[in-house]
């Protein structure tokens, strides 16, 4: 069974992109993936304040463990002032390096107030995460206007949408599969 870890990329209370993290997670269930959700809100700042890159981190650590045994990771991101949230960058710099996202599939889910759904975002992450090896999914969601266009329950309003999250949710299994095999057929 393929392990997913659906990231809620901020740590804003009763964000957006929980219940989009949410709603994605029943998603992958419903066709026997498993499916468990990082939430950032849970993330141990208090451990890293002041920048202890060096210093044993065990809270840290096991939080990391969640993105690490994963075998495919699918990011929703909010848009916060242009860019992706500030958590989710510590998150990652606080991830062992390279190993953590070498190799890994990576799916991306933007979502935002706004009427490009947090494009500006998912791209300035994808950045990030290309630069850590992973592997990343091509077909990209993009949900604008959140707070208008999602419902818990239903999904995304606009029919297209969800017709491409629906795409994405069925796809990015297989696209996990055929990383494995790739990386085993090279020795990787």
């Amino acid at each position: 069974m393929i392990n997913l870890g659906i990231i809620s990329g901020t740590d804003r209370p009763g964000s957006y992109a929980l219940r989009v993290s949410k709603y994605v997670q029943q998603k992958y269930k419903e066709q026997g993936v498993g499916a468990q959700i990082i939430d950032l809100q849970n993330f141990p700042v208090k451990q890293v304040s002041g920048g202890r890159y060096d210093d044993d981190l065990p809270d840290v650590d096991a939080f990391a463990d969640q993105l690490i045994s994963a075998d495919g990771l699918v990011f929703v991101c909010p848009e916060y002032n242009g860019g992706y949230p500030g958590i989710l960058k510590l998150f990652i710099d606080y991830l062992p390096f390279p190993e953590s996202l070498n190799k890994k599939p990576v799916a991306m889910i933007g979502e935002a107030k706004g009427a490009f759904g947090a494009m500006r975002a998912v791209e300035q992450l994808q950045q990030v995460v290309g630069y850590r090896n992973a592997h990343l999914y091509p077909e990209r969601v993009f949900i604008p206007r959140v707070h208008d266009n999602f419902d818990d329950d239903e999904g995304i309003d606009d029919e297209f949408q969800q017709e491409l999250l629906e795409s994405q949710v069925n796809s990015f299994p297989s696209f996990i599969q055929d990383v494995r095999k790739s990386s085993t057929v090279s020795g990787r």
